[in-house]
Order: C-alpha cells, then sequence, then structure tokens
C-alpha cells in the first residue's frame, strides 16, 4: 500500500524498494477485514430529519459508538473476551482485525528491554532500550499506551474506557544493526483524566489500577498488560505477551478536582455539549458500552429517517441576539494617552493587553465591518491601523491554487501519509516549507492543517486528516502548526468541529455524548493550541446538536478560549453565497467566531438598524482576533512601527477601468443604431452594413470580455476583481449579438427584399 507521493516522493520510494533505506512507517489507522464491522458504520450516511424547513437542516447523525473508534473498539472487545466478560462466540479478534493500530514492517527487527517507568509530580518517564536485531540500519518507532481502570462508578455514571490509548510515543535515531538506543517517553499524567458527563460534570481521574505499556502496535501493547495481569492464551490471547514491558501504578482515591480546572487556563471545566447529546432528546438512548456489548451494539437511530422533537426543530433557527451593550462603542477615535498607534507597534504586545483595545477603537465602524464580513481567501487593509491585506489559500498538502487562481506552492504528501512516518520533527519540517512556500508566493493564510478524525474508513476526507486516533493527530497537528508559524504563516486549524464525513457536512446535526467530544474529536485541536499556539483556526459546516459550530458559545469560547486559552481568529467555512445563511453574522460573531470566508463585497451586509451596540461590540472583539494573528504573520514582513501603507492603483489597473467604462459607454450603441434604422426607411445597402459593424462590435465585445477572464484566471487578485467584469462583458456582447440577430429577422419580415450576405 502506497499513499500519495507528492512531487517527489518517488525518488524515497525508489531508495526504499532498492534497499537504500528502510521503512519505519506505522498504520494511523486500524486495518479490519471487514470495514462494516466497525460500530460507528451503524450510524454513517444521509439521515433526514422530518419536518424541519430550517436551510440545511434536514439531516441528522448520532455518533452512537460513543468513544469506540478504531482500536479502541476492536483491543476494548478483545480485551473483554480475554477478561470474560464477553463470550468469544460473539467476538473473534483474528477474524476482525488484519493489521493494527501503530502496525508497521521493516527490513529488521528491533528487540526491547530494560523497560522501566519513573513516577515524577507531573508525568510518567517511561524509558526502554531498543536494539536492531538485523542486519539493515533502520529506525523504531517506540510507543507507549495507557490502560484506565473500569470502574463501578464508570459503569454507573456512563463513563467508557478503552483498553488501550495511545499517550506517548517516539521515534528513534538510524540505528546500525546490533546498536541500541534508550529512548524516553514522557506521558503527562494529564492522560490519565477521563471526562465525567453524567457524575461530576467535569474532569476526573477513576481510582485503580493504571497500567503503561510500549508495544510494536496498540495489540501488542495490549498483550503486554494482559500479560502483567496474569492472563494467557489459555484465556484467549491470540499470543503470549512480555509482563516486562508494562508497568501499573495504584491512585488510591477518586479524584474530581485535580483537572476539573483547566491546566492551560484555570477556567473551571464543565458540560459545554449537553445540547450536543442525543439524550437531550431521547432520554432511553444507549451508547455503545463495553459494559453490554450486545445489549447497546448501535443501530442506524431512528432507521434514518427521524421525526424529532419540536424543541430541536425550533432551536435550529438562528439565535437571536440581544442587544444588551448599553454604552455605544467607541469607534473612529484616537486614544488621548497613546496617541495614534498602528499594527506595527503591537507585533510583540501579548494579546491580553489593554493595547490592543486601544488600538482597534481607531477603526471605523464600517472598517470593522468590511474586515469581519469579506475574509474570503483574503483579509481586507485598513487603513485606520495600517493593517495589510493578506491573501489566504486552502491546501493541506501545500499552497493550492485550485480555487483562486494564482501560483500553486510545493506538492507535498497529503497528512494520512505524513502521519503515517510518526515523525514530529518531519511534520514540523513539512511545516516550515509550508511557510517558506507562504513567503515565496505572498500568501499569508493557510487554510490547513484539517485534524479531523477517521470516524469510519470511508470519511470523505480521510486523506487530508492524520488519523483515526486523537493523540496522534494532535501531535502532527501541533508540529505542523510550530513549522508553518515559525515562518510566520497563519494557519486555520480545521474543521473545528465534529465534521468526520462529506455527506450533508452543511448543516447536518451532529450528535453525540461529551467524553466522545472532548476525548476524540476535540483532542487533536486541543492539542494545536495548547502546545503550538495555533492563532488561526476554521469552524465547520456542520451543526453539534441543533446550533451551527460558528454559533456555538459552548465550543467557540467557553472551550477554545476559555478552557485551552486560544488566542487568534476563527473563520467560518465557505459563506461565500446566500445558501449559507444559516452560518448566521450575528449569531457567529456573538459565539465567537471572527470571520467569514465570503469574497462578496455585499453579502453579509447588515441594514443600519441591525448595527446594534452588541453587533459592534463584538466586531470590535473579532477585528481584534484577526489584527492579532496578522501581527503575527509574514503579511508584517518589511513594516515597522513607522512605515506607512499607501492605497495605490497601477497603472495597468488604471487603463483597465478606463476600457471598461469606454465599453460600458459602447455597449448600447450597436442596439440603438440597429433601432434607429428599424424606425428609418434607410436603403437596404444601409442597414446591411449598419448590421454588419454592429455584429462585429457585439462579437468583440464577446471576444473582450473572454480574453479579460482568460488573462487574469491565473493571479489570484486580479481573477477576484476583473473575471467578474469580463464574464459580464462577455455575457453582454453574447446577449446583443443574439439581439442583432433577432432584429435583423424584423428587417426581413418587414421588407422581405432585404437580406444579409
Amino acid at each position: 500500500m502506497i499513499g500519495a507521493l507528492g512531487e517527489t516522493g518517488t525518488y524515497g520510494l525508489s531508495a526504499l524498494l532498492d534497499g537504500d533505506a528502510s521503512f519505519s512507517g506505522r498504520l494511523v489507522d486500524t486495518y479490519a477485514y471487514d470495514s462494516m464491522s466497525a460500530p460507528a458504520m451503524a450510524n454513517f450516511g444521509s439521515y433526514t430529519i422530518n419536518g424541519s424547513e430550517e436551510a440545511f437542516g434536514t439531516n441528522y447523525m448520532v455518533y452512537s459508538e460513543g468513544i469506540y473508534v478504531g482500536y479502541k473498539y476492536y483491543e476494548t472487545r478483545y480485551e473483554d473476551v480475554v477478561l470474560g466478560n464477553e463470550s468469544a462466540s460473539n467476538y473473534d479478534y483474528n477474524t476482525m482485525v488484519q493489521y493494527p493500530f501503530g502496525y508497521g514492517l521493516s527490513y529488521t527487527d528491533f528487540e526491547y528491554s530494560n523497560y522501566a517507568v519513573q513516577e515524577t509530580d507531573s508525568t510518567y518517564e517511561v524509558s526502554v532500550d531498543v536494539k536492531n536485531i538485523g542486519e539493515v540500519p533502520s529506525k523504531e518507532v517506540v510507543q507507549v499506551y495507557m490502560q484506565s481502570p473500569y470502574t463501578d462508578y464508570d459503569k454507573e455514571n456512563a463513563i467508557e474506557k478503552s483498553a488501550v490509548e495511545l499517550v506517548g510515543y517516539e521515534k528513534t535515531d538510524v540505528i546500525a544493526a546490533g546498536d541500541s538506543q534508550t529512548v524516553t517517553v514522557s506521558v503527562p499524567k494529564e492522560s490519565m483524566k477521563v471526562y465525567d458527563q453524567y457524575g461530576h460534570g467535569t474532569y476526573i481521574v477513576d481510582a485503580g489500577d493504571y497500567y503503561f505499556a510500549v508495544g510494536k502496535n496498540s495489540h501488542d501493547a495490549l498483550n503486554n498488560i494482559l500479560a502483567l495481569k496474569g492472563y494467557s492464551e489459555s484465556n484467549g490471547m491470540d499470543y503470549a505477551g512480555n509482563e516486562s514491558l508494562a508497568a501499573s501504578f495504584n491512585v488510591a482515591e477518586l479524584d474530581a478536582t485535580t483537572y476539573a480546572k483547566s491546566v492551560a487556563t484555570g477556567y473551571e471545566v464543565s458540560n459545554q455539549f449537553d445540547d450536543v447529546d442525543i439524550k437531550a432528546y431521547d432520554n432511553s438512548f444507549k451508547y455503545l458500552s463495553r459494559s453490554d456489548w450486545s445489549g447497546t451494539w448501535p443501530n442506524t437511530y431512528a432507521d434514518g429517517s427521524w421525526n424529532a422533537p419540536k424543541e430541536l426543530i425550533d432551536a435550529e433557527a438562528i439565535i437571536k441576539v440581544e442587544d444588551t451593550v448599553k454604552d455605544a462603542p467607541v469607534t473612529g477615535k484616537i486614544n488621548d494617552e497613546y496617541g495614534k498607534l498602528n499594527v506595527a507597534m503591537l507585533r510583540d504586545v501579548d494579546y491580553s493587553d489593554p493595547l490592543w483595545e486601544v488600538l482597534i477603537e481607531q477603526m471605523s465602524v464600517t472598517e470593522l465591518d468590511n474586515l469581519v464580513r469579506v475574509g474570503g481567501y483574503g483579509t481586507v487593509s485598513v487603513d485606520s491601523i495600517q493593517l495589510p491585506a493578506t491573501v489566504d489559500k486552502d491546501g493541506t498538502a501545500g499552497i493550492s491554487s485550485t480555487l483562486v487562481g494564482g501560483e500553486n506552492g510545493m506538492a507535498y504528501p497529503p497528512e494520512i501519509v505524513l502521519a503515517s512516518t510518526w515523525n514530529k520533527e518531519l511534520a514540523e519540517e513539512f511545516g516550515r516549507c509550508i511557510g517558506e512556500d507562504s513567503i515565496a508566493l505572498k500568501v499569508a493564510g493557510w487554510y490547513a492543517p484539517a485534524m479531523n478524525i477517521h470516524r469510519t474508513p470511508y470519511s470523505g476526507r480521510n486523506f487530508e486528516y492524520y488519523s483515526e486516533d486523537g493523540y496522534l493527530s494532535g501531535i502532527m497537528g501541533a508540529a505542523t502548526v510550530n513549522g508553518a508559524q515559525s515562518k510566520g504563516a497563519m494557519v486555520t486549524i480545521k474543521h473545528f468541529a465534529l465534521n468526520d464525513q462529506e455527506t450533508n457536512r452543511m448543516g447536518v446535526s451532529i450528535f453525540a455524548n461529551e467524553q466522545a467530544i472532548r476525548e476524540i474529536y476535540l483532542k487533536a485541536f486541543e492539542a494545536a493550541v495548547t502546545d503550538a499556539d495555533a492563532h488561526g483556526v476554521m469552524a465547520s459546516m456542520n451543526r453539534i446538536g441543533s446550533t451551527w459550530t460558528g454559533g456555538h458559545v459552548g465550543l467557540m469560547t467557553n472551550v477554545l478560549r476559555n478552557e485551552w486559552g486560544y488566542e487568534g481568529f476563527v473563520i467560518t467555512d465557505q459563506a461565500s453565497y446566500n445558501v449559507f445563511a444559516y452560518e448566521d453574522l450575528r449569531e457567529g460573531l456573538a459565539a465567537g467566531t471572527s470571520l467569514w470566508l465570503n469574497s462578496d463585497s455585499e453579502l453579509w451586509k447588515l441594514a443600519d438598524e441591525d448595527m446594534t451596540n452588541t453587533v459592534i461590540s463584538n466586531m470590535q472583539r473579532a477585528a481584534k482576533d484577526i489584527v492579532f494573528a496578522i501581527s503575527r504573520s509574514n503579511a508584517m514582513n518589511g513594516l515597522s512601527a513607522g512605515a506607512k501603507i499607501v492605497q495605490i492603483t497601477p497603472w495597468w489597473k488604471i487603463a483597465l477601468y478606463v476600457l471598461f467604462a469606454i465599453l460600458v459607454v459602447l455597449v448600447f450603441i450597436p442596439v440603438a443604431l440597429s433601432i434607429l434604422n428599424l424606425l428609418k426607411e434607410d436603403s437596404k445597402k444601409r442597414r446591411c452594413t449598419s448590421f454588419i459593424i454592429d455584429i462585429v462590435f457585439t462579437v468583440l465585445l464577446f471576444g473582450a470580455g473572454l480574453s479579460m477572464v482568460f488573462l487574469t484566471k491565473d493571479d489570484a487578485d486580479l481573477s477576484a476583481e476583473f473575471m467578474p467584469i469580463g464574464i459580464t462583458i462577455g455575457i453582454i456582447g453574447l446577449v446583443l449579438t443574439v439581439l442583432l440577430i433577432i432584429i435583423s429577422k424584423i428587417y426581413k419580415e418587414k421588407d422581405p427584399e432585404i437580406t444579409v450576405e
């Protein structure tokens, strides 16, 4: 199996096939013999909400499998068979799983020894000696998995525990044949927390035994844990584990306080997604549980056609934002104390510094509106604060011109291939290369990396997401963000959140419990924010529960900003057309969204009476988010505190404007002449000559329009401005040509002797 190679990947492939280098990658997903055996497949497709009339509000999806995605299902049910909690007749691992998560081959073999785990105040330091016992130099991926206790408290409060979860890994250097390397993996104690939605309503650490094991893959690590627990092949294990590669630690009492406040910010952690839980609308619903695999096995919810309760259908409507700000926000004013500020002066000023508010108060309401509302594939310049415009482009595997024209950057392997290297340093180098392309192409914003989960093998964008595992996705994503931002590229980690299939991604209502949301689907985004300080996030198009993600205050503000400490902007996904009306400007601003991916200067414009104090205040907060991120980007390269940005119009653009004006003036001449000739009884020859001149003119007009389209299509800036003009001119020319032909027909009917040769 070979993934997409990018522009130069074949060179590395030939070296591997020739034996000049050795394979050292690992799988990022579980490969089952029957992909339909994954519990998520029971709820994957297109399902209808009956009775909803909201735009893109007629579809739903229930993540009935809870946390049991990928190996977290296959390995856990296997352990339950070994423990005697599940019948072997119901589940046979060897006929289910072809290749486990983390599996990989090499031209050599490695042996592990001297395994040790040292507890510190905040971590478990896992060390192991890795010896190359083959004949070919190669690298090895040391994978560390943890098992948490599955307790009576968990069963009573619907907390689920995977038999193993990846909590750390490191990749060795190239180890020569016969040589060894000691590898240390640091596992934060925070990895032990689990979200308790229905009990304490926050993160807890369960009482009981915790196991840490290394293994060649998820299954190997689990067998090592089972061996330490005293189980063997006689209990149903498919092969004997190595108990010397596992260790256990005991937590005496349940701890509901240590992680009840965010480690990153100190903010109190509490339930934010009760409205996203299907149990809010169907209290009898049961998510998949290892306490009763068969009894809770998922079915397609409501058989794919849900007569949803009225409260859900009503809640799909856009949230009305009340005007609660009494005093009019200060706008368009230079502060008396600080004088006139500009963005370059604040390049090194912390996000929390009040100077940012002082700067934003210099912006007029019109500038605020334009900055926030028109952010499709670039942001506008703002004269009052000397903010430069930016060009932003898509492309998870490299900066791409596909959607908006211009030059392409380097084509790299997609994220699923990058993740398969399990190489953090390589991911960071990839990010730096993106940053270099960003500088060379003058594209400051990069709509990537993508951080969603391979919930099933059939998700439409699995190629541009990292893995089925949130931890691995977060490590690789954070490394990429670090690399890109080190070169001043503005990342936008996407699609935030629960955008794990393409079908109905516009507006589909996703339902999941809070444990799964936090531990599976938000985990990668969290790492990119807390570990890499990402300054850009892209909201997804879907709803979570009944609310569009960009309008969900629990997601956009309480978790992203308050719990994780996020500093930067949130941009919508595509919002350049009226069909995206559910991605409402006022609702999104109130929830914490900052920027609309909209290239239409008239779209989303509010009436004067709708520009309330609250809306303007929210726009100021959004503007701060955008300006802060740009201030940290390479769009600021060459700008100093004393620099002045001057808007200029180059001569060739003036010439195009003049040409357009002349064409507008002349555009009606052909029709006017033909109509006059029709009204006047001119000679046959004169009419014929006039008609030929008119036809030539309109055909030239049509050609001029097409030329303008083709001449500007490869430049993002030019195409955005002149392509609509060219299309308009071309259409007018075509319409006038047809109109003149019709007029000629009228001539013929009026005077049958008139012919056009």
